[in-house]
């Protein structure tokens, strides 16, 4: 009888098996590794570009407003020492024609005024009227004349959380500011005295009806916006391009009516600057103090202040036409 040999099949010893698991091992680690950063990074920049995206759309509300201002001027008669007629004025005797409004332009640096929230103003302000047609009792006037603007506080955001959530005390908001149309203050002021000068049509000390004052008129536009900065550029009296970020159409009370009196500039520069939310916490932690930005300088030492601590934030530039600007010196 004849012996067939039969060979033995080929296998994998065990050390074999032990190394391939080890080595599938490590590459489900690291495509693990490789997955979970890559979700947080896209966690991470859907979060940047969700803030700069509330930030782009309150720029674009900004620019649109503002090319709505307007001071609905007029033309009428002044004494020789350039005022015009009021009801308190019995000897007034009329001398040449001026430019002349009740309404009000006005774009200064925001520390110079009371916070609505008992915050700090940051950067610059702008407060004008516009035919916006906000009313809270009145309806069919989208036309309607309201005073508007918007600002920077920084503050406390403990109003905004539920209690049991730790308040950041250095939050920066973007607000808007609208007076609804029957509550409408400008000609309170301004109604038979053309010739009002100051800023008591916004803030009233004391009364908090006024604009500014009555927080419920403000609303919160964005957050993380650290920055606000309008500069008016125009010509003056003389014809040389001038670019302010104080700027103020109130009458001046001069014989020779300035070429920005009752009027608004032609061109604003409007630059606004936002944080992501990873960078305004930082911010808010109170570790890290950013320069309040109210002109071109400030500015600058403000982007220092950002790219020195690593911050990530996004810058916003333009400049807007207002059309009712009408230059004349006459």
């Amino acid at each position: 009888m004849r012996t067939v040999s039969i060979a033995n099949p080929s296998a994998f010893t065990l050390i074999e098996l032990l190394v391939s698991m080890a080595v599938l091992a490590l590459m489900a680690v690291m495509m693990l590794s490789v997955t979970s950063s890559a979700q947080k990074i896209a966690r991470q920049t859907t979060s940047r570009t969700e803030q700069f995206r509330e930030g782009r759309r309150a720029f674009e509300r900004i620019n649109q407003r503002l090319s709505q201002a307007t001071l609905n001027t007029y033309w009428d008669y002044v004494d020789a020492s350039g005022k015009p007629r009021t009801t308190n004025n019995a000897t007034f005797t009329p001398n040449k024609y001026f430019r002349i409004s009740e309404l009000r332009y006005l774009q200064t640096n925001a520390s110079q005024l009371a916070a609505p929230r008992s915050g700090t103003m940051a950067g610059n302000a702008v407060f004008f009227q516009a035919p916006l047609g906000k009313s809270d009792t009145l309806s069919g006037l989208n036309s309607i004349l309201n005073t508007t603007g918007f600002f920077i506080e920084k503050g406390s955001d403990s109003t905004l959380l539920p209690a049991t959530v730790s308040a950041f005390k250095n939050r920066y908001r973007l607000y808007e500011l609208t007076e609804p149309a029957e509550n409408l203050t400008i000609y309170k002021k301004t109604s038979g005295n053309s010739a009002v000068t100051g800023i008591d049509w916004l803030v009233d000390s004391g009364n908090n009806s006024w604009p500014l004052a009555n927080a419920s008129y403000s609303h919160r536009l964005a957050d993380n916006i650290v920055a606000l900065l309008f500069q008016a550029q125009y010509k003056d009296a003389s014809g040389t391009p001038t670019a302010a970020f104080n700027y103020s159409s109130a009458p001046k009370g001069s014989a020779t009516q300035p070429i920005e009196e009752n009027n608004l500039p032609p061109n604003v520069r409007v630059t606004m600057i936002a944080l992501d939310e990873p960078s305004a916490r930082r911010v808010a932690d109170g570790r890290i103090t950013l320069t309040d930005a109210t002109d071109d300088t400030k500015l600058a030492q403000l982007e220092k202040d950002l790219t020195d601590n690593r911050l990530n934030y996004r810058k916003f530039q333009s400049t807007v036409r207002i059309g009712p600007a009408k230059w004349s010196a006459k």
